[in-house]
């Protein structure tokens, strides 16, 4: 009996049930127990998610890219201390898997339970030809008593968090993971032979580490944000900050790769409160992860509905984004940083540069872009998608959803100019973005000429200052 483990959102060794696979039955081989279950662990690279287009865009830029195969690298040499290989594949999922499944003469599959439309595809198209389970390790409500209906899953965050927040219940982190008594992996001399088409991504690979890259890297953040500095403690006074090392959690990449466990980081912040203490920052950090797992549900329930122009609201429009041509030029204006409105170019100039942006910033340009140039939201949240290395389906589509009015909300409007002045009133982010403009004070948030001014901006703009005005 063989089972192949698919990490392919889990590659951690902390709090991963799935690797704790086949303690219970591994002895059930046969009746006499003298053919224990050979378990395999897979991970397989979306080639469609990497290498395809959506609107004309590339899915995912180099960067994207590197971060998944250095994830993938490191979780393959930390199994390899215990003597676990990993298999290694590139392309269609369903494919790559059913034939190696095959090849292996496997029994059944074991993954972790996806929110994502495309992930949930694969899933559904093994189950037709193999016994698949899953396990919802990436949720804070993945047990079976704490899992929402989806029929009854509110739509509005609201509703969502008075439902949860009374007691606040999670589901339990697991300790990191050791070998199991009666596990019987294959070992990294025996699963090599069958990586080779994961072989032809060598090219792509760096040394370098990105944001949640490695298990490691984000064990050592989420360590040195609550603990070694303790600036949980002041996450809601400065989470709206642009730039700096500790002004957010900065948690969003490891989260999203799965080198990070929900669940786990909520344990941590539970412990801080406990330990050290509890105030509104504390329980902010908190609410920040509902609202992850909100969207995360809302996928489940929704599913493809989430990509329609309309998301959950109207009738389904899966039509391509249309743009004329000075739409066109505005948009790529906006992907390159170059509107010449100050305060949007900076963030979008920082997500190209970095692969990151702040959630102040993230909320200003998905406004402007729709409210203000009039561009289909689902551009943007493609454009978001090539470039953030924290890119989450859910949690991008269903905040750029939510900015347009299509998803959980009426529409929200951002006034990028009180904004500037309200998260960046001397100007400080602009010019270190933008080293080409020299105005003093709040000065540089005046747009370009060239720029259509909407009359919502005008008596902000009256307000921009030089120093000691």
């Amino acid at each position: 009996m063989t089972r192949l483990v698919l990490l392919d959102q889990a590659l951690r060794l902390h709090d991963n049930p799935l690797l704790f696979s086949g303690t219970a039955d591994n002895n059930n081989g046969d009746a006499t127990g003298q053919n224990p279950q050979q378990l395999v662990a897979v991970v397989c690279l979306d080639k469609a998610a990497y290498f395809s287009r959506q609107y004309g865009l590339q899915r995912a830029n180099l960067q994207r890219l590197q971060q998944q195969l250095q994830l993938i690298d490191h979780t393959a040499q930390a199994l390899e201390q215990f003597d676990i290989g990993l298999i290694t594949l590139f392309g269609e999922p369903a494919t790559e898997i059913s034939t190696l499944a095959r090849s292996l003469q496997v029994t059944d599959i074991l993954a972790a339970t996806p929110h994502g439309y495309r992930e949930q595809q694969t899933i559904a198209l093994l189950s037709e030809r193999f016994a698949v389970t899953t396990l919802d390790i990436n949720s804070l409500l993945g047990s079976a008593e704490l899992a929402p209906e989806l029929p009854r899953l509110p739509d509005s965050f609201s509703a969502f968090r008075k439902q949860r927040e009374p007691l606040l219940l999670v589901t339990a982190a697991l300790p990191p993971f050791q070998p199991q008594p009666g596990q019987q992996w294959l070992t990294p001399v025996e699963t090599a032979p069958f990586s080779e088409s994961f072989m032809q991504l060598a090219p792509f690979r760096q040394t370098s580490l990105s944001a949640g890259s490695s298990e490691q890297q984000a064990l050592q953040r989420l360590n040195d944000y609550i603990w070694q500095h303790a600036a949980i403690s002041h996450y809601k006074t400065s989470r709206n900050g642009l730039l700096g090392d500790y002004y957010a959690s900065k948690f969003s990449a490891a989260l999203a790769t799965g080198s990070l466990s929900v669940r786990f980081c909520w344990q941590q912040i539970v412990q801080f409160e406990q330990q050290q203490l509890t105030n509104e920052s504390t329980y902010w950090l908190k609410f920040e992860l509902l609202w992850r797992e909100f969207f995360r549900w809302q996928f489940r329930k929704y599913g493809k509905s989430w990509f329609s122009k309309n998301a959950i609201k109207g009738p389904l429009d899966f039509s391509k984004p249309s743009l004329n041509n000075k739409q066109q030029l505005k948009f790529n204006n906006w992907c390159a940083g170059q509107s010449g409105v100050p305060f949007i170019d900076a963030n979008m100039r920082l997500l190209n540069a970095s692969g990151l942006m702040s959630n102040r910033g993230r909320q200003n340009v998905a406004s402007y872009l729709i409210h203000d140039l009039g561009i289909d939201w689902r551009l943007g949240a493609a454009y978001f998608e090539q470039r953030l290395l924290d890119y989450d389906v859910a949690s991008n589509w269903g905040n750029w959803s939510y900015i347009a009015g299509s998803g959980n909300s009426g529409e929200r409007q951002f006034n990028v100019i009180k904004q500037a002045i309200s998260y960046d009133s001397n100007g400080d982010f602009v010019r270190a973005m933008l080293p080409e403009l020299s105005a003093s004070g709040s000065l540089i948030h005046r747009p370009a000429a060239h720029v259509t001014v909407p009359g919502h901006w005008h008596n902000w703009l009256a307000k921009l200052t030089g120093p000691g005005q």
